[in-house]
C-alpha cells in the first residue's frame, strides 16, 4: 500500500510541476492589437482537471515533511526550518507581487485600451509567467513544508495533564 501511495504522490508531483509550466508557457505576448483578455484566462483550465492530482501533491508534501522531521529532525532544526521557509515564502511572494505590479503597468503603458494600472487585474492571462514558474513552484513547496514543519512541533508536542 505504501508503494502504491508514493506511486501516487510522484504522478502527482509530475503532474502539478506540469500544470505550472503548461500555464506558464501559455502566457499570451503583450501586443498593442485589440485584445485586451476580456475572456478571463482560458489556462486555468489546466489546473481544473488536475486538481485532484494537485491536492494530493499538496497534502502529501504537508504529510511528508511532517514525518520526516517528527523522525530525523530535532527541536531546534526545525524551529530553523521554519525559520528559512517563512523567510523565503515572504521573500518570493512579496518579489512576486512586486513583479506583478510592475508588469500591470508595462501592460497599461503597452496597450492603448488601459489608462490606469489598478484597473487592470494583476492575474490575467498576459501574467501568468509571473505567477506559475519555477520559482512560484518552490514556493508552494515551501508552505507545504513549513505546515509540515509546524504540525510536526504541535504533533510531538508534551501533553498536559
Amino acid at each position: 500500500m505504501y508503494k502504491l501511495l508514493m506511486l501516487l504522490y510522484w504522478l502527482s508531483a509530475i503532474l502539478t510541476l506540469a500544470a505550472f509550466y503548461g500555464m506558464n508557457a501559455l502566457s499570451e505576448p503583450v501586443k498593442n492589437d485589440g485584445f485586451g483578455g476580456g475572456n478571463g484566462n482560458p489556462t486555468l483550465v489546466i489546473p481544473f482537471f488536475l486538481m485532484p492530482f494537485i491536492m494530493y501533491f499538496l497534502y502529501g508534501t504537508v504529510e511528508l515533511s511532517m514525518r520526516i522531521a517528527s523522525k530525523w529532525l530535532t527541536s531546534r532544526s526545525i524551529w530553523l526550518g521554519i525559520l528559512i521557509s517563512s523567510v523565503y515564502v515572504v521573500t518570493v511572494s512579496v518579489y512576486t507581487l512586486k513583479k506583478a505590479d510592475d508588469f500591470r503597468s508595462y501592460i497599461v503603458e503597452t496597450k492603448d485600451a488601459f489608462d490606469n494600472p489598478e484597473d487592470f487585474s494583476l492575474f490575467t492571462i498576459f501574467s501568468n509567467h509571473i505567477f506559475f514558474n519555477p520559482l512560484t513552484f518552490i514556493l508552494v513547496v515551501m508552505i507545504c513544508f513549513l505546515a509540515g514543519l509546524v504540525w510536526s512541533l504541535i504533533r510531538d508536542r508534551p501533553k498536559k495533564k
